[in-house]
């Protein structure tokens, strides 16, 4: 059994995880791992990361690659997303990151991010919902969010939108506790954004109603919230059905709140209790756009998906 793992540098969180090959092209996941850095956190002021971000974002690798060494991993992929592809300045990390750590990033294209995270996806998904005639799989992240359409029969189709929870919430403050007429704006904001990008990419291409699937930190956190975590459980997470009345319940609770009191709600990520306002806009406003009455929470996503492609890679070596 080889021993390996893969690493999410994403705008908001980043994330490790350990695998073990069991067979030819199946893994064991041996744990997760994640620290909210905010990498992206300068990216709405000048498009480039900020010193201070970076800085945190370097020494929670170092926790990552020290974890990597006494567990023994022989191989890790690390791989970033928009924050990297978008920040003029990545150079200056990527080779900190390269010389100080010994690990080489991976800048994904849009297309490349939202395939990989197809793939954690369909790891996860029940196969009595895989197999509906159309699904619209999104990841919604810190910088952006991926967007994957699945048609039987047919290649899937990928697309991207910059709209993710820290440069949204960076670019656009709602005050704490959030004023009512920025949420309204900012709910205005997102609706024409995803409308746009609804009808150019997705809208063409259905031919039913499409079962809508969701993924990353918003949807999950919407999950956790719903409930009321105490503890994590990406188990009872997996396949969990979320209404969109349940939504915009949630959604109006955390409009309503200071953040040191959404903070303390059961199933809220403390360090994610600043960007979640947004975060809830985002979700209740695809599924308004795309007309769904709920949707699919599924916990697994990019990183699974870079674990899935190593194991297809080493099984053929």
């Amino acid at each position: 059994m080889r021993r390996f793992a893969a690493v999410d540098l994403g705008s908001l969180t980043v994330r490790l995880a350990m695998a073990e090959l069991t067979g030819p092209g199946r893994l064991q996941v041996l744990g997760h791992y994640r620290e909210v850095t905010g990498l992206g956190g300068g990216l709405a002021r000048d498009d480039n990361l900020a010193p201070e971000d970076m800085a945190r974002t370097f020494r929670a690798l170092e926790g990552f690659a020290r974890r990597l060494r006494a567990q023994g991993a022989e191989a890790c992929r690390v791989v970033g997303t928009q924050a990297l592809r978008q920040a003029r300045n990545r150079e200056v990390f990527l080779r900190q990151v390269r010389e100080g750590l010994g690990l080489p990033v991976d800048i994904l294209s849009p297309e490349e991010e939202a395939r990989l995270s197809l793939k954690g996806v369909l790891s996860a998904l029940a196969p009595e919902l895989a197999a509906a005639p159309e699904l619209v799989v999104f990841d919604v992240g810190g910088g952006s969010s991926e967007w994957a359409l699945i048609r039987q029969g047919k290649e899937p189709q990928f697309a991207s939108l910059p709209l993710g929870v820290l440069t949204l919430s960076q670019a656009r403050p709602l005050g704490d506790p959030p004023r009512p007429e920025a949420v309204a704006a900012l709910h205005h904001e997102i609706a024409q954004r995803l409308r746009t990008f609804y009808q150019q990419n997705l809208k063409p291409y259905l031919t039913k109603t499409p079962l809508l699937v969701g993924t990353a930190g918003a949807v999950t956190t919407l999950a956790a919230l719903a409930l009321e975590m105490d503890r994590y459980d990406a188990a009872r997470v997996n396949n969990l059905i979320l209404s969109r009345k349940q939504i915009a319940a949630i959604t109006e609770h955390l409009c309503r709140l200071p953040e040191a009191e959404r903070a303390r709600l059961p199933g809220m990520e403390p360090a994610k209790a600043g960007v979640m306002v947004a975060g809830a806009l985002i979700i209740q406003t695809i599924l308004e756009v795309c007309r769904q009455d709920q949707l699919v929470v599924i916990d697994a996503g990019l990183l699974e998906g870079v674990l899935g492609e190593m194991a297809e890679e080493q099984s053929l070596e």
